[in-house]
């Protein structure tokens, strides 16, 4: 298989279960005390998108919490991937019911066939 077709995939991967989203949210990088503004563009089950004012490297861990559906949703991420000033994550630890929270809205919305929660 061409590294083009593996690459194909990996986006078409990445984009099922993926829903596009502008939420505003708060993030603190591990062992700060204070939060940061953020932007969260994008959020599946296992992982988010988002945008600070502080440079983000692969491999930080930081603290997320953003309200979607009237309720408050904090988890750590671990940052996988840089996309300009933008970047990408994989979800380490949330608890189950707000993990419950993001999967019920994917579900709703992407059954609707909408990518984009607005």
């Amino acid at each position: 298989m061409s590294n083009s077709t593996n690459r194909t995939q990996s986006e078409q991967k990445r984009q099922q279960g993926r829903l596009k989203v502008t939420i505003d949210g708060h993030y603190r990088f591990e062992g700060d005390e204070d939060w940061l503004q953020c932007t969260i563009f994008d959020i599946s089950a296992n992982g988010i998108a988002l945008g600070g004012k502080k440079s983000f490297y692969s491999g930080d861990k930081i603290e997320v919490r953003f309200g979607i559906e009237k309720k408050t949703v904090v988890m750590h991420v671990e940052i996988t991937n840089l996309i300009g000033r933008k970047a990408g994550g994989k979800i380490v630890k949330i608890d189950n019911a707000e993990k419950d929270i993001i999967q019920e809205v994917l579900n709703r919305q992407l059954l609707a066939g909408k990518n984009r929660l607005d």
